[in-house]
């Protein structure tokens, strides 16, 4: 008796119709991977902040010299108001640690791909704290409590309704718990609009696509018939329709990340 290919792990959306119709024919599921393009790229950034704790300066009258008060480990509470700062966000907190210093594996995973990740981050104050976060004397000890700190803390502003991951957590558990820490501080729900922004990452995929495909073309009109032939500007017309239409798109995602974050007070400077 013939064994059946072992089928692999469940593919993504953009590739389910594919997978049935291969599961059907008997074939075994293959994950099609997403090759995004330059829009949909600058999308999916993470923008980390890194603070960094300064306590007041002492300093002389003559400004000869200037001293600083020893580090410390601040009390948990002022510990978040000098990484919150400002921002009113809610916080997610990456603990870098020696073995995975200048990376993202405790948020990212390695085997799968992160565009909803990704998007739900932009709702989040990112914030990468080192490695040496964990001495007793580092400003931000006292943000990780636990005998056995997370690699990411998900939380409010202030501290409050932490959520501690591993880092080695499933993409469903990171997702429910951002969703969860994300309806805390905003009115509306992030899954909706994630769900609506994966759909114009794909139209921004297929609208960029095109755009080179027409700019290759307009070289090569301009090339045989020169810039000023109707093939080329009936081109440059082409191109100009899809950038319009890319910017309409970005217009529907600005609309759709508003989720109308709840009014929070500025949090005190840390001293």
């Amino acid at each position: 008796m013939t064994t059946g290919a072992t089928p692999t792990a469940p593919v993504g959306p953009a590739s389910a119709g594919a997978a049935t119709l291969a599961a059907a024919a008997g074939a075994p599921r293959i994950p099609i991977a997403i090759t995004r393009q330059k829009t949909s790229k600058s999308r999916l950034k993470i923008r980390w902040d890194y603070p960094v704790y300064k306590p007041e300066a002492l300093a002389k009258l003559d400004w000869e010299t200037v001293s600083v008060q020893p580090d410390k480990a601040l009390p948990r509470e002022e510990a978040f108001r000098a990484i919150a700062k400002d921002d009113p966000r809610p916080l997610l907190i990456l603990r870098e640690c020696q073995a995975c210093v200048g990376s993202e594996v405790a948020l990212l995973s390695t085997s799968a791909e992160n565009d909803r990740t990704l998007l739900l981050a932009r709702w989040f104050h990112c914030v990468k704290l080192p490695p040496d976060v964990l001495r007793e004397d580092h400003p931000f000890r006292h943000v990780f409590p636990e005998e056995e700190p997370p690699h990411l803390l998900l939380a409010r502003r202030d501290g409050s309704s932490a959520i501690p991951l591993s880092g080695a957590q499933s993409q469903g558990d990171l997702w429910d718990s951002m969703h969860a820490a994300l309806r805390a501080d905003y009115a509306k729900d992030p899954e909706k609009a994630v769900n609506e922004i994966l759909k114009l990452l794909a139209h921004y995929d297929a609208l960029d696509g095109q755009i080179v495909l027409q700019e290759d073309r307009l070289d090569e009109a301009i090339e045989k018939e020169g810039p000023d032939s109707s093939k080329a500007r009936s081109i440059r017309k082409d191109i100009q329709r899809l950038e319009k239409e890319k910017k309409e798109a970005l217009a529907r995602e600005e609309k759709a990340a508003d989720l109308g974050l709840k009014v929070a007070s500025p949090a005190a400077p840390a001293r």
